[in-house]
């Protein structure tokens, strides 16, 4: 193995170019800072996705155990109980992705807010020219 690698090191060619070291990865560049996190959308797929695996792996114990009945149940209840265990677990499930759906947790780009419109009989004018005043006290009382 130690062989291989020594080999493919001395033969390879070391020609780095803008295309082999942009980022591939996700689709965005990376950026240099360190207290800058990934984006929450990032995260939410991968979250799912481990749910539901930890759902396979719960679910192959009951699945196993259809044919392994304890010594005081019969065969159809025992399968009975595991069909209602497999039910309620797939339930509860269920029941999490309805929220996370009904949230539009699985919506890639969230919906552009829009401002709040106020219809009042003071007119656009009124407002700024308030602001403007504001800021002429504000300027006077800082200096």
């Amino acid at each position: 193995m130690g062989i291989g690698y020594l080999l493919s090191r001395l033969l390879q060619t070391q020609k780095p170019n803008s295309q082999k070291l942009s980022s591939y990865e996700c689709g965005e560049d990376g950026i240099p800072l360190r207290n800058t996190s990934f984006h929450f959308r990032y995260y939410l797929p991968a979250v799912i996705f481990l749910l539901f695996e930890v759902e396979i792996v719960l679910m192959a114990p009951v699945l196993l155990a259809q044919e392994a009945v304890p010594a005081f149940w019969s065969l159809s209840n025992w399968q009975f109980l595991l069909k209602c265990e497999a039910l309620l677990f797939f339930v509860i499930l269920a029941t999490g992705y309805a929220f996370a759906a009904s949230r539009k947790y699985f919506d890639w780009e969230k919906p552009v807010q829009k401002p709040i419109v106020f219809e009042v009989p003071i007119p656009d004018f009124a407002y700024e020219q308030y602001n403007i005043e504001q800021e002429k006290l504000w300027a006077e009382k800082k200096i």
